[in-house]
């Protein structure tokens, strides 16, 4: 080989390395920027995920708790699957001193992590990674982070590292692959139940497309026996985690659900998947912003389905594998499997076009149409964050003016409203968690942490203290009356009640409570009210 070719031949791999650099780069600036430009994320459970964070930061897990959280919190005696996340957030809070600080480093690393596992699952699946990558990323800041469902989401693009791993140890089946399989599948449960879900069903697809082609060569018996062996190794490999899942699922059988609706119907379910709902958060310009990706999706899905026969069937089989299951419609308590596994029908259909990609003309005309979709997206999330930060913001100033208080909270806001940045999402859901936050209070009105609810975080409320135990309903019927005689039996608190609202009197409704003395803070059509006990006798006394 000539030096002349030599030197060329490293030119282009400076050049392919540049534009690689270039490329992360850019996609850590449309990930990451937002979250850099405000204080606090809007998230709807981010506030209490972090206030568990903070008090795990401050005290130790397990720790001797200080007042007043030692009043209302007790200590969870169960490592719970969603316990990743608070050991994180709570390293993360120790080296920055700042709860917020200590978020906005979480949702960065959570971008960062969601392109490395987009780029590794990629090119283990192909040796073009760059349209399948763009494809994937839309998902990272799609509906279930800014839910505040922390843990799910994390829980996503480490699911996208065990497919990969998984990819390159699927043909060796020896002692070291199943130990490694099973510590993996262990990882994924401490992140999320439903990540552990998704990798036994990719266990399951991989063995059905290694069946298919046993029976391509070999026959129908070599087919069903290749499958019972894989089957078994899996379903062993799998064990573990299966039976902490089923200790988890009888722990907490008896939560609540909610009243039937849409949500569960079987329209429903088929909506989100073909739709992809879970991309939209804010509003419905969202959906217009992403019209570019779900347009290279729909091209590339087609040449895709044309070729699906030349390439491997185990993510096809995952697809299948997923929208059946979603179809049982199970759930545990108002937790629907079909709408925490709608997300991985995407990473299916994505992943079946990563190994049967168009031409290279067409897949760069579709990874810039992505790319188009993601800038789009990013420019919503970065309007929207914008627009709920002074909002955010009077939250947290309620609790620096109110430092070791107690905070109850009711959200009035108007729902499903685009105009807000509201439509999917409530982001003054649990205000008291971000004003305790601020104040190192205790924010008393979040039905996670109650036991009458949920409970399966690492700080429960002591159930003679669960505010939430006071009231039928204090979301949908706040009693003045339980509310005076829960203050008189709890040394007066909740001491402070927040109130954001959009179209109605909140300060009225705070005076029917008891708290009759009120500061409001208003910005782009939402209203913040900080409310104290009035002197005069409340509404629970007239």
């Amino acid at each position: 080989m000539s030096l002349a070719a030599i030197s060329y031949g490293a030119r282009r791999n400076v050049a392919g390395v540049a534009a690689v650099t270039l490329l992360f780069a850019v996609l850590v600036l449309l990930l990451d920027g937002p979250v850099w430009l405000v204080k606090l994320v809007p998230t709807q459970d981010g506030p209490v995920h972090l206030a568990q964070a903070d008090l795990i930061a401050r005290f130790g897990w397990g720790g001797a708790l200080q007042e007043p959280a030692a009043w209302f919190y007790q200590w969870n005696p169960r490592i719970e699957p969603n316990s990743a996340i608070y050991l994180l957030l709570a390293g993360l809070i120790r080296l920055t001193g700042d709860p917020l600080v200590a978020n906005t480093f979480f949702l960065s690393l959570y971008g960062v992590l969601w392109i490395a596992a987009g780029f590794v699952v990629c090119r283990t699946e192909s040796e073009r990674p760059a349209l399948p990558m763009l494809l994937l990323l839309p998902l990272a800041f799609g509906a279930f982070i800014h839910w505040g469902f922390y843990n799910f989401a994390f829980g996503v693009p480490m699911f996208l590292l065990f497919a990969s791993f998984w990819r390159k140890v699927q043909t060796r089946g020896d002692a070291v692959t199943f130990i490694g399989t099973a510590l993996f599948l262990i990882a994924l449960y401490l992140t999320h139940i439903t990540s552990v879900v998704a990798a036994c069903l990719l266990l399951a697809a991989d063995g059905i497309a290694r069946a298919i082609r046993t029976w391509d060569r070999s026959g129908l018996r070599a087919a069903g026996r290749r499958l019972m062996i894989d089957g078994a190794w899996a379903a062993a490999a799998a064990l573990p985690v299966l039976m902490l899942a089923a200790i988890f699922l009888f722990a907490y059988r008896n939560i609540p659900g909610e009243p039937p609706s849409i949500d569960g119907g079987m329209t429903q379910i088929v909506r989100r998947i073909v739709a992809a709902t879970y991309l939209f958060t804010f509003t419905w310009w969202e959906v217009v912003a992403l019209a570019p990706v779900l347009a290279a999706m729909l091209v590339a899905g087609v040449v895709a389905l044309r070729r699906l026969k030349s390439g491997d069937l185990m993510w096809p089989a995952f697809f299948g594998l997923v929208v059946l299951l979603s179809l049982f419609n199970l759930k545990t308590g108002s937790a629907l499997l079909s709408e925490r596994l709608a997300p991985y029908s995407w990473i299916a259909v994505v992943m079946t076009i990563a190994t049967r990609q168009p031409g290279a003309a067409l897949a760069r005309m579709l990874g810039a149409a992505a790319l188009a979709g993601l800038i789009g997206q990013t420019a919503i999330r970065s309007v929207a964050y914008r627009a709920w930060s002074p909002i955010l913001e009077s939250e947290r100033a309620a609790g620096r003016d109110n430092p070791g208080q107690s905070f109850v909270n009711i959200d009035l806001i108007a729902l499903k409203s685009s105009a807000l940045f509201a439509w999917r999402i409530r982001p003054t859901l649990h205000a008291a968690q971000t004003a305790a936050l601020a104040a190192q209070g205790v924010g008393l009105s979040s039905p996670l942490p109650s036991t009458r609810y949920f409970g399966y975080f690492p700080l429960q409320y002591v159930e003679a203290h669960d505010f939430m135990r006071a009231a039928a309903d204090w979301e949908a019927d706040p009693d003045p009356a339980a509310v005076a005689k829960f203050r008189s039996a709890n040394r007066g608190a909740p001491h402070l009640l927040i109130v954001s609202s959009s179209d109605q009197d909140g300060a009225a409704l705070a005076s029917k409570l008891g708290y009759g003395d009120c500061k409001n803070a208003v910005s782009g059509g939402r209203e913040i009210s900080l409310c104290r006990v009035s002197t005069r006798p409340s509404a629970a006394h007239e």
